[in-house]
């Protein structure tokens, strides 16, 4: 009878591991697109991909709840269930997916960081002009001025 349950568990256990790598590998090409539109200033999509990675963000949260109930159900039979070849070789596939997919992240936000400091400068440059201009038309008389004296 354990044995039987123990193989229930360990093809339920596949199953759920199997969903969740191609979720990763889902994740990963979002990620990446996420990176060509921030790289190409295709800005007026990016609003529907940060939805999109926010989706994710809850898909990730139930998926963690699932295995924590799964492993909580019967801790002892989800031990042994774990050593098996093909769990660990979906565990280790999907443990080397979500290392791309922070390094992904933190590639991109080091590019936004980036943007965004160049569009601070930008606009302290346009600051710096508009005090110029400002300066200038200051100085402007209202009255016409003639360069021999006569008005």
């Amino acid at each position: 009878m354990t044995e039987n349950a123990l193989t229930r568990l360990e093809r339920e256990l596949i199953g759920v591991l199997k969903q969740e790598y191609s979720f990763y590998q889902s994740l990963y090409i979002l990620l990446d697109k996420q990176r060509d539109l921030l790289k190409y200033d295709k800005d007026e999509h990016l609003l529907d991909l940060y939805a999109e990675i926010e989706r994710c963000q809850k898909r990730i949260n139930a998926s963690e709840e699932k295995i924590t109930e799964i492993k909580n159900r019967d801790p002892r039979q989800f031990k042994l269930a774990s050593v098996n070849p093909e769990i660990k070789r979906l565990v280790t596939s999907i443990v080397t997916l979500v290392k791309k997919n922070v390094a992904l992240v933190e590639s991109n936000e080091e590019y936004l960081r980036g943007r965004h400091q160049r569009i601070r400068v930008e606009l302290e440059e346009l600051k710096h002009s508009h005090k110029i201009l400002q300066y200038l038309r200051d100085t402007e008389p209202s009255s016409p001025q003639f360069v021999d004296g006569r008005k």
